[in-house]
């Protein structure tokens, strides 16, 4: 690894990183998704000198096969301003059609906009076209909602959002902070105290069954379609933290084929290797991580590393090449698998990341030894720098402070992650030259005499 390869690296992180965080840094204010529900219709009735309040509201949306939805608000008013409205349905065509372009609304542009009044029931209709995506197999896709990039805020200002899907057809996926869901249809019920948003990466997929294929049909679908937003997120931040462990992977394996002496002792590294186990367990339990199934999964790194530090310091000869990439490899899965059965579905994105952060240390352990044996060491090298990739896929699209601050958390753990690798993939090192080190063979029979005369 020459200055010439490092420098490259260098220039391609400062070139690439900050186009990388461009596209993910948009953002706009929230959005009402009715806006004749709430406080813009009582803004725009205002300013027509009505002094409107809105009691109730409820907003339903019907798909077409053909991709156009079909809006319907039904909004409960005071008396006195439905009274006004019964006199004067042009004050109330004026006040809907204000509420759509003087304020800000999740609908920029209705078609066919139509209100009238029934009893204290403003009814309110307008279709907007192209509201979906003709998906893999027969899935039909509704990606209005998606914000394409963006950071979009949508919040449901009515008691009830339902979107409903064209005839014939069920949902088959499940849409981030939905209250209530149902077979042919979706909705969102808010409280008195409510804020609930309708997430940027919302998609609603119908389709004619529930079977598996069409299922992952409609997950492959959702995937494609939110690519060109995911993947600026994913490069922004996992691209310095993966390059950052290449490096350090790449210095790992040069500086100890350098600086490696034939007298390291195998069982000192054993039980330092032990006590990081140990140190990691406490500070687990110092930090309040000992309950749930993420914890279990950190839980087991520890475990791992007290366990395979004190039978490399004990009986090294027993830890050969397999038996070492299952030590490493089989119990994270396994915690990973079991934590899966029994964690809520919605919780479900923290498992590979969990098991992504526990298992790339122990990975150093083969890795080393396969090293210095002359094995086939680069799938586990790929694996490790893969990690925060690995890591950062569950997350996606990143929220709150964005991919700059996924990427310094990253950062922060890629470093802890190679200073205890190094001392890991030392471990395994050691391990692979005490296997070459075999005892000279004993020739057989009675030791020769001299009997010289």
């Amino acid at each position: 690894m020459t200055a010439r390869t490092v420098l490259f690296a260098l220039l391609l992180v400062a070139a690439v990183f900050p186009a990388a965080m461009g596209p993910a840094a948009a953002s706009s204010p929230p959005e009402p998704v009715c806006g004749v529900c709430s406080g813009p219709f009582e803004s725009a009735a205002r300013d027509a000198g009505i002094d409107l309040t809105v009691e109730s509201s409820h907003l339903h949306v019907s798909v077409g096969d053909d991709g156009t939805g079909q809006w319907t608000a039904l909004v409960t008013v005071d008396e006195q301003s439905a009274a006004t409205f019964h006199e004067n349905p042009d004050q109330l065509e004026r006040a809907v059609r204000q509420t759509f372009e003087s304020h800000r609304v999740f609908v920029d542009d209705p078609q066919n906009l139509d209100s009238r009044i029934h009893d204290r029931t403003v009814i309110v209709t307008f279709e907007v076209p192209e509201m979906t995506t003709q998906a893999y197999g027969d899935v039909l896709l509704i990606d209005y909602f998606n914000a394409d990039g963006n950071t979009r805020s949508v919040y449901v200002d009515t008691d009830e959002f339902t979107v409903q899907g064209p005839d014939g057809t069920v949902l088959v996926n499940d849409p981030p902070r939905l209250h209530t869901g149902f077979e042919k249809s979706v909705t969102w019920v808010t409280g008195p105290e409510d804020n609930l948003y309708i997430d940027d990466e919302t998609y609603l997929a119908f389709a004619p069954d529930h079977s598996i294929s069409t299922q992952i049909a409609a997950d492959v679908s959702i995937a494609a379609d939110s690519s060109s937003y995911l993947l600026p997120d994913l490069v922004g931040a996992a691209l310095f933290p993966t390059l950052l462990m290449a490096l350090g992977v790449a210095g790992v394996r040069y500086l100890t084929r350098r600086l490696s002496t034939d007298t390291e002792s195998v069982q000192a590294l054993g039980y330092l290797v032990s006590g990081l186990g140990m140190a990691w367990m406490v500070a687990l339990v110092a930090l309040g991580m000992v309950s749930g199934g993420l914890s279990v999964i950190a839980l087991t790194l520890g475990v791992q590393f007290v366990f395979v530090g004190l039978v490399a310091a004990r009986r090294p000869a027993s830890l050969t090449f397999w038996r070492l990439v299952a030590v490493a490899v089989v119990p994270p899965i396994a915690v990973a698998t079991f934590v899966s059965l029994f964690t809520n579905t919605s919780q479900l994105w923290g498992v590979p990341s969990a098991l992504s952060l526990g298992a790339t240390v122990a990975l150093f352990l083969p890795f080393g030894y396969a090293t210095r044996r002359e094995l086939d060491w680069r799938p586990f090298a790929v694996a490790i720098v893969a990690a925060p990739v690995v890591f950062t896929i569950p997350t996606l699209p990143i929220g709150g402070f964005g991919p700059a601050f996924m990427a310094m958390l990253l950062v922060g753990w890629t470093l802890l992650t190679l200073a205890a690798g190094t001392l890991v993939y030392r471990l395994g090192w050691a391990l692979g030259g005490e296997s070459n080190a075999r005892p000279a063979p004993q020739s057989s029979g009675s030791r020769p005499q001299n009997h010289g005369t």
